[in-house]
């Protein structure tokens, strides 16, 4: 008689997964954020590193219908870009630039050589080749840069091929009327013939991602780009252009620009609305990071307590968080607590990223309920501008939005005694975690929880540390420093004092 043994038994085909993954977000809030920044910065994105590939795309493309036109094109149009981004990154090699595609290729792979020194550019970036610069088969233009340009209106896409529209095809030009025949004649002759010398990139350097002509067409077009008002009639990012510059005339840091922004639209309260949008965005990083923090202590106590039951989990969290409150106990409830605590927003903040760091989680959920109390006396102060610059913007939708992140966290649960609190909280982002991550699961075998439920126990899978969004600051800055309007110290040049002293009078 056959006989089951244990070892024959499988999961059912949907019971069973390809493991767990990685993300950076992992209670699901950090969109609120990005989309946030995306009104400010409209145009760029973090991995579009340079303005110059704006144009110089279009140039490509330009030149790539020409070829097509006349019945001489041999290569597709995608290994036709994919060179060009090779050869741009061996223009760029030595220079001290980030952000550069292929930059890491052109710098480690220099042996690749065809004859007499001459560098094979199509073995290193055709898509057919094994050991190739890019991954993308559209290279880093349909990765990084395609949505950016169809945003200008200045490329669209259609049954895998690209095209250029009207405002496309004078940019294109005006990269024509900026740069030398011979020079762009060359930089042709590279792609097609698929080699690179060194002595040909000397040649081609006019046309580095480092080396747009002030005052040449190619940079009248560019600069209008980024500091003339939006399509759609919004100023946010030229405002936030101005921003930067005069942050860097007060010898601010780029890192530290949006704090700067922050304190300053505090202590006035009267500005741009892009100063405001800067103001808010960091007063939701703030609660993204106080929530993030709270679920990395409930992470590090189901690793201390050894997958413990979820009942058991909680009182001893609970447990462990009460012992940390002395004088709080005189409290009755929250809203007493809240009313009764008063310091400043960023000095909490960067409390609470201490305390993480120095993996203190049980002192940083203390600190990170104070900031709470913060952004929630904050918002009452700014309601109504709050709520204005939400609902204008389309965020309200958004998980993790500064005004329904309050509400969640906040007020819903002032009128409870603080022990009762802390176990909601502690529930609530275990259940908002396991929620978010099954929801992003969809249909996929990916696993995204970084906790499991199993026979009543909390089982680690990964520990999570807070962590923030990166605001396309670092893109823009590169833009300046590409348009002449910032020296690589961040000092601003006579571009830039130009323009603030014109800001205002158009």
């Amino acid at each position: 008689m056959a006989q089951y043994k244990i070892s024959n038994i499988t999961d059912l085909y949907w019971a069973e997964n390809d493991g767990f993954k990685s993300g950076r977000d992992p209670m699901g809030i950090q969109n609120s954020s990005v989309a946030t920044y995306g009104w400010l910065l409209r145009g760029m994105t973090n991995l579009t590193g340079h303005i110059r590939y704006y144009s110089l795309y279009c140039w490509l493309l330009s030149e790539y219908d020409s070829i097509e036109q006349q019945g001489t094109v041999a290569l597709h149009q995608y290994n036709f870009l994919r060179r060009a981004e090779l050869i741009l990154a061996f223009i760029m090699k030595g220079q001290n630039m980030r952000s550069v595609v292929g930059a890491d290729f052109a710098q480690n792979r220099c042996d690749t050589i065809l004859y007499d020194d001459v560098y094979d550019i199509a073995k290193g970036a055709d898509y057919g080749e094994k050991e190739k610069y890019w991954a993308f088969k559209s290279g880093a233009f349909g990765q990084y840069y395609l949505g950016s340009l169809i945003y200008y209106n200045l490329v669209k896409i259609e049954s895998g091929r690209f095209y250029l529209l009207t405002k496309g095809k004078e940019l294109a030009q005006a990269v024509k009327d900026s740069v030398d025949e011979e020079i762009r004649s060359l930089m042709l002759e590279c792609i097609t013939e698929g080699g690179l010398s060194e002595e040909e990139i000397t040649r081609l350097l006019p046309l580095g991602l480092n080396a747009i002509n002030p005052n040449s067409s190619e940079w009248i077009f560019l600069n209008n780009l980024l500091t003339k008002e939006d399509s759609n009639g919004l100023t946010l990012r030229r405002e936030t252009v101005y921003l930067v510059l005069t942050a860097c005339e007060s010898e601010v840091p780029i890192s530290n620009f949006v704090t700067h922004i922050f304190l300053e639209y505090k202590q006035l309260r009267r500005s741009s609305p892009a100063a405001f949008g800067w103001y808010f965005y960091y007063l939701c990083e703030a609660l993204h990071y106080a929530i993030e923090s709270i679920f990395c202590y409930v992470l590090d106590c189901i690793d201390k307590f050894q997958n413990p039951p979820v009942s058991v989990l909680l009182d001893n969290a609970v447990d462990d968080l009460v012992m940390l409150l002395n004088d709080e106990q005189q409290y009755k409830s929250i809203d007493e607590w809240i009313k009764d605590y008063h310091a400043e927003i960023e000095w909490q903040l960067s409390e609470v990223k201490r305390l993480v760091k120095g993996q203190d989680y049980a002192k940083s959920v203390i600190e990170s309920l104070k900031l709470f109390w913060l952004l929630y006396q904050e918002f009452q102060q700014n309601q109504t501008a709050i709520m204005d610059f939400e609902q204008k913007y389309d965020l309200v939708r958004q998980r993790g939005i500064l005004s329904e992140g309050l509400k969640d966290y906040v007020e819903r649960y002032v009128s409870l005694p603080i022990r009762t609190y802390l176990e909601k909280v502690l529930r609530q982002v275990m259940n908002e975690h396991t929620f978010v991550a099954i929801k992003k699961m969809g249909n996929s075998d990916l696993d995204l929880r970084k906790f499991i439920l199993e026979n009543g126990c909390a089982i680690l899978v990964e520990m999570r540390y807070p962590n923030e969004t990166n605001p396309r600051i670092e893109s823009l800055h590169n833009f300046l420093v590409d348009l002449g309007y910032l020296k690589i110290d961040n000092t601003t040049t006579p571009i830039a004092k130009e323009f603030l002293s014109e800001y205002g009078k158009e």
